[in-house]
């Protein structure tokens, strides 16, 4: 499994989830879609915030540990799971801002089906293809 020993402690400031091999919620937060690969990150960790993800990365960066990005999970080459490393699962990150003054709709990577959700009729925009 994993030889690298991590606690929440060492991630000082990160507020979202952190998942290590010997919580209930490892097996599940470790699989990805395609369930032939089969790798065991020492730590998985669910971000609120981009500064949760820079500290994230920073731990993963200071310590020479392996870093994957999982994203939806559905690489069909598994690079969303690493073995002995930092899975940074962006799932949480699922906020969603609509400027109607700047016309823009900012979405966070996790926010399922932002590019193809209609938006609300007040704004006035066409839905995404038209």
């Amino acid at each position: 499994m994993t030889d690298v020993d991590v606690s929440r402690t060492d991630l000082d400031g990160f507020t979202g989830a952190v998942i290590r091999p010997q919580d209930a919620g490892y097996p599940a937060a470790r699989r990805v879609w395609k369930g032939m690969i089969d790798r065991y990150p020492s730590m998985i960790v669910r971000p609120e915030s981009s500064d949760d993800v820079a500290i994230a990365v920073t731990f993963a960066r200071d310590r020479g540990l392996p870093l994957a990005i999982r994203g939806g999970g559905h690489n069909v080459a598994g690079s969303g799971v690493c073995d002995r490393g930092v899975v940074i699962d962006l799932r949480e990150l699922r906020g969603v801002a609509v400027d109607p003054v700047a016309r823009t709709v900012t979405g966070g990577v996790g926010a399922p089906g932002v590019s193809s959700t209609p938006p609300p009729p007040s704004t006035g925009w066409p839905p995404p293809g038209a």
